[in-house]
C-alpha cells in the first residue's frame, strides 16, 4: 500500500514541481481578476438594492441591482432548481477545473491566449462564487446603452468572460493568417 502511495505522489507531485512558476501566476491572477468582481457585486448589493437605476454619462451607463438565476441574458431561469445547480455550478465547477489544468498544463501556450483564459477562468470562478453564497443567482448591475441599444444587465466576470473570448477570437484568426515568414 505504501508503494501505490508513493507512486501516486511522484505522479501529482511532479508536474507540481515543474509548473510552480506558473502555478503560482494564475492563481495570483485569478485570484484578483475574480476578487475584482466579487467587491464589485458586494458593492452593487450594499449601494443598489432595492434604490432606483442610477444613470451616468447622459444615461449611456445605468447601474441597477438585479439577481440572475440562469446564465447569460437569463438563459435557462426557467429551469427547475435541481437542473440549474448541475448546469450552473457542478459542470462549470469541472469546465473551470478542466481550463485550470488546461492553462497550466499546456507547454505552448501563447501569452496572449494565456491571458484571454485567464480572464475567461477568473470571470467564470466570480460567477460561480457568488451563485455558490447567493442560492444560486449571480448578481448583474451594468446595462449600456450605445448608438440605441441596450445590453443586457451584466457584471465585472462577464465583461472578463467577453474580453477573453475575443482574445482568443481574434487571435486565432490572426494565427491563421498572418503573413508566413520567408527563410530566404
Amino acid at each position: 500500500m505504501s508503494n501505490i502511495l508513493k507512486a501516486f505522489f511522484k505522479i501529482i507531485s511532479e508536474p507540481i514541481i515543474k509548473h510552480a512558476k506558473k502555478i503560482l501566476l494564475v492563481i495570483f491572477a485569478v485570484i484578483c481578476l475574480a476578487g475584482c468582481d466579487l467587491i464589485t457585486k458586494n458593492m452593487a448589493t450594499e449601494n443598489l438594492k432595492g434604490s432606483q437605476v442610477k444613470s451616468y454619462l447622459g444615461g449611456n451607463i445605468e447601474l441597477v441591482f438585479t439577481e440572475n438565476s440562469g446564465g447569460m441574458l437569463s438563459l435557462g431561469s426557467k429551469l427547475p432548481k435541481q437542473v440549474k445547480f448541475i448546469i450552473f455550478q457542478l459542470c462549470i465547477s469541472i469546465l473551470l477545473s478542466a481550463l485550470f489544468f488546461y492553462i497550466i498544463l499546456k507547454e505552448n501556450l501563447g501569452k496572449l491566449q494565456g491571458i484571454a483564459l485567464i480572464l475567461v477562468l477568473s470571470g467564470g470562478l466570480g460567477n460561480l462564487i457568488t451563485r455558490i453564497g447567493n442560492d444560486g443567482k449571480v448578481i448583474d448591475f451594468i446595462v449600456v446603452e450605445l448608438f440605441g441599444y441596450h445590453s443586457g444587465i451584466f457584471n465585472i466576470a462577464d465583461i472578463y468572460v467577453t474580453i477573453g473570448v475575443v482574445i482568443l477570437i481574434v487571435s486565432s484568426i490572426y494565427l491563421k493568417y498572418r503573413p508566413k515568414k520567408s527563410t530566404v
